[in-house]
């Protein structure tokens, strides 16, 4: 697998204090959610024109790869209008990824309440985000997340859509694990086959039934089991860090997550290959 990390572990630095801290602990890439004071890179003025073109030099020139641009937008829609409103941001998304050479769209399932027949929405906007896909020549991801985190769930989402090609899945290791109940071995099993991307975090459970995140392999996350599911089947794929810094800003700084998550992964990688 190879190391990407996404932009929300460091809101405040620039393009070359982000390239920079690839390069020192060996990253192979870069996923951008959100850059500076914008969540959405497309409304960013920093992700047009020349001034794109320059954060786009600066990563290639360094050796890296952009892994996924990580958008807001959702396939559950309350009505027409509201899912072509997220399938124009899926657009825009993809349009973007060819300044980067990028693959990866991430999107999210989004929220159920109000919607009548949830898979039913789902399955008629990727219908038509799987052809946004194909034309650009990318994957549009959906992230186990919010109240698509049951991966039972989410894949049938894609089964009422037909399995479409250029949807993929991407899998936040948190939220089936905690929200769903999922055991890893399930998670992967369900996923198999569409999983592009996975998103690595670790938390602490709360007295009230929240969570606090916390550096990768301090927490309670079974992240050796999720590394095993993953080998079992057989996926290859991006090994992304989300240090949610921008939401929660009293976690570690970037400076202290970033190096030891790559740290933490490739001893995981060691151990697990002498088993």
């Amino acid at each position: 697998m190879k190391l990407s990390f996404t932009t929300l572990a460091c809101p405040g630095w620039d393009i070359s204090k982000i390239v920079d801290a690839a390069v020192a602990s060996r990253y192979d890439a870069i996923d951008f959610r959100g850059y500076l004071d914008a969540v959405e890179i497309v409304e960013s003025r920093s992700f047009k024109g020349r001034a794109l073109r320059e954060i786009a030099s600066r990563v290639m020139d360094a050796g890296l790869e952009v892994s996924c641009l990580s958008s807001g937008a959702r396939m559950t829609a309350r009505d027409k209008a509201d899912r072509e409103c997220e399938l124009d941001k899926m657009r825009h998304y993809a349009e973007l990824c060819g300044a980067f050479g990028c693959r990866q769209v991430r999107i999210f399932g989004g929220a159920v309440e109000g919607v009548a027949d949830p898979v039913a929405s789902a399955a008629e906007t990727l219908a038509t985000a799987s052809e946004i896909a194909r034309d650009a020549g990318i994957v549009l991801a959906v992230e186990t997340h919010d109240d698509w985190s049951n991966t039972t769930m989410l894949r049938s989402a894609l089964c009422a859509a037909g399995d479409p090609d250029g949807i993929g899945l991407l899998w936040d290791l948190q939220h089936p694990w905690f929200a769903a109940g999922e055991k890893p071995d399930v998670s992967a099993r369900n996923l198999a086959g569409k999983l592009c991307n996975t998103h690595w975090k670790d938390m602490r459970r709360m007295p009230d039934r929240g969570f606090h995140l916390c550096l990768v392999g301090k927490g309670e996350l079974p992240l050796h089991a999720v590394f095993t599911s993953l080998r079992s089947i057989g996926y290859e794929g991006w090994a992304t860090l989300e240090w949610e810094k921008r939401w929660h800003p009293d976690i570690e700084e970037p400076e202290i997550a970033i190096p030891a998550f790559a740290e933490f992964f490739r001893e995981l990688a060691r151990k697990t290959a002498t088993m």
